[in-house]
């Protein structure tokens, strides 16, 4: 080797003082995602991060990959492809059971949002000239006060269920769009590398279409949630530079991208059996704004909910501000047009919920994140050397004398002098040190006991409940069937001989969220019938049923459920027929060739 190329270095050397923050900062977004998680289980909200019907839909799809069975799933609009699934496949790689498995994935994606919120915040600081120095300092402290304030919100939440005015939350669980979530923050970190006059216009465009691409592809939601926010500020942009290269290209992109994964959704109809019209209400409006509004009535009810409104109202009015004020000081501000973003998000989400007459809180988690992306590009790019230089133009100069002891001392001070504004800011920097030192030191003092529970419920089977169908099924080859809420659960922690196919009170299949392949030569031995309260207030009939097919075999008793055994009774025949010929039917529609 010659001593030119000895001299070549082909790994660029990152100081050791970068790593360490880096790696505080991540360390610090997990604690706090571990915060949120243990007040979540010691609460109401433990049965939506473990034992929802909704929040359990991939621990069954992985289970149904490892049973071998042919994909039949019935989908929702959303498919949970990106990045849902693999998220939480390498959750359930690295634990050895579902509830930890769940657990692990909700504390990844609050580290994601760390991440991508530290994302922006870097884009912010690299594109605003005035603050490069000690921009990687600035972006993890922007990211960490924006996750730190999504921790916060999480904490004030207390009430069951995954359609309250509650949504903070709902991010912590695998299935109620915390992917989508994700999708918004990245794309918000390239929409503004595009606008804000960052170089490598074409990649960054290109990355925005291929993720335009996925989130579409895997939520249409996507469309309201980015895409149209994103069209919207792009002309407003456009309109206030009377410059359109930029502003056209990242409407292209987002456009061109999700209309590309849209159109890679329709060979999926079969795997599609929700209907439009459950989601595209054009006729109720009405209905919307009542459901909204009584549910924002609800939330307010509570002292936690007061102060997660007043949180939010302030996060939109900081975002209102800085919009204004820095994009009329310079047009392209790259923390202006992040907030200019977030308004115009909330703005397009509110109304396009009305319009399309929704009926779901977690519809509207835009509204409450977007202001919190802003908060974090916000302080990235504050910049208090400037604010202390214009602070210090701004001073009267004053001469300031005092009388001791009867005698006068003549002297003068100016006020305003560089030594002065040096010394406050000496002081805010001492003010602000000891707030963070302060934060950090209770964060990890609530972590110790938050990751002693969170590990403690991650050990545990999960549904405790589920044990004693495990107990009972163990050697036996037959399959039960039970309501939605009742069976999710027990499937989800069931063991290997538990077999479960979720169907309607009239036998009929109930094929929202699950595999019909399993419907395929079932030979259906018993039934499931909860004895207590189910989750969300949902209500069975089963006791007709149970009373039409006859005298059981056997009744066991479960907590919060009775195993209803037809095993060699003629009811076992009429069991079976009804729930496969369903199953047929079903499948014939849907173009499956059984």
């Amino acid at each position: 080797m010659t001593g030119a190329s000895a001299n070549v270095r082909i790994v660029p050397r990152i100081p050791l003082r970068r790593v360490a923050l880096e790696a505080a900062g991540v360390a610090l977004a997990a604690a706090w995602g571990l915060v949120a998680i243990a007040h979540a289980l010691a609460g109401a909200k433990r049965d939506l991060l473990l034992d929802d019907g909704d929040s359990v839909l991939l621990p069954l799809i992985v289970r149904s990959f490892r049973e071998g069975l042919p994909n039949e799933w019935g989908m929702s609009p959303v498919l949970f492809v990106f990045p849902e699934l693999p998220l939480y496949l390498v959750s359930a790689t690295v634990t050895t059971g579902v509830a930890a498995a769940l657990l692990l994935n909700g504390v990844l994606n609050v580290v994601l949002l760390y991440g991508l919120l530290r994302v922006v915040a870097g884009r912010v600081t690299a594109l605003s000239g005035g603050v490069r120095r000690r921009g990687h300092g600035r972006a993890v402290t922007g990211a960490l006060v924006g996750t730190g304030g999504f921790a916060i919100l999480c904490l004030l939440e207390t009430r069951p269920g995954g359609n309250t005015g509650e949504i903070m939350s709902l991010y912590l669980t695998t299935t109620y769009y915390a992917g989508t979530v994700m999708a918004l923050v990245a794309a918000t970190a390239l929409v503004v590398h595009l606008l804000a006059g960052g170089r490598r216009i074409g990649g960054a465009a290109g990355a925005l279409a291929l993720l335009s691409a996925l989130a579409t592809l895997s939520n249409p939601l996507y469309a309201l949630w980015v895409t149209g926010p994103v069209l919207v500020t792009a002309l407003v942009v456009a309109c206030l530079r009377s410059r359109f290269r930029r502003p056209l290209l990242t409407l292209a992109a987002v456009v061109v991208g999700s209309g590309i994964g849209y159109a890679a959704r329709l060979p999926l109809g079969p795997y599609l059996i929700a209907q439009k019209d459950e989601y595209l209400r054009w006729q109720g409006r009405a209905e919307s704004a009542q459901f909204y509004g009584d549910a924002f009535r609800v939330l307010v009810q509570t002292v936690g909910g007061r102060v997660e409104v007043g949180v939010w109202a302030g996060l939109i009015l900081l975002s209102v501000v800085g919009a204004v004020l820095r994009l009329r000081r310079r047009r392209d501000d790259a923390a202006g047009l992040v907030a200019l973003l977030a308004i115009v998000t909330v703005v397009v989400v509110a109304v396009g919920l009305n319009i399309t007459g929704s009926l779901a809180t977690r519809y509207a988690l835009p509204i409450v994140f977007s202001p919190l992306v802003s908060l974090a590009a916000t302080v990235a790019s504050a910049d208090w050397r400037a604010l202390g230089r214009r602070t210090r133009d701004r001073l009267p100069l004053t001469r300031v004398g005092s009388r001791r002891a009867g005698s006068r001392r003549a002297g003068s001070q100016e006020a305003g002098s560089p030594q002065a504004v040096s010394r406050l800011r000496a002081g805010g920097l001492r003010v602000a040190a000891g707030l963070g030192a302060a934060v950090v030191v209770a964060t990890l003092v609530a972590a110790v006991p938050s990751t002693a529970s969170v590990v403690a419920a991650g050990s545990a089977s999960g549904e405790p409940a589920a044990r004693c169908l495990t107990d009972w099924s163990r050697g036996k080859d037959a399959t039960g069937v039970a309501q939605f809420w009742t069976v999710r659960g027990l499937q989800t922690y069931g063991g290997d001989d538990v077999h479960l196919l979720q169907v309607n009170s009239d036998l009929s299949v109930y094929p929202w969220l699950t595999n019909l392949a399993a419907y395929r030569h079932a030979r259906v031995g018993y039934v499931i019938v909860a004895t207590g309260e189910i989750p969300g207030g949902h209500t069975e009939g089963w006791a007709d049923t149970v009373t039409a097919l006859g005298t059981p075999r056997d009744t066991v008793h479960c907590d919060g459920y009775d195993i209803v055994d037809f095993r060699g009774t003629p009811a076992q025949k009429a069991l079976t027929s009804a729930v496969v010929d369903s199953a047929d039917a079903q499948a014939a529609l849907r173009g499956f060739e059984w």
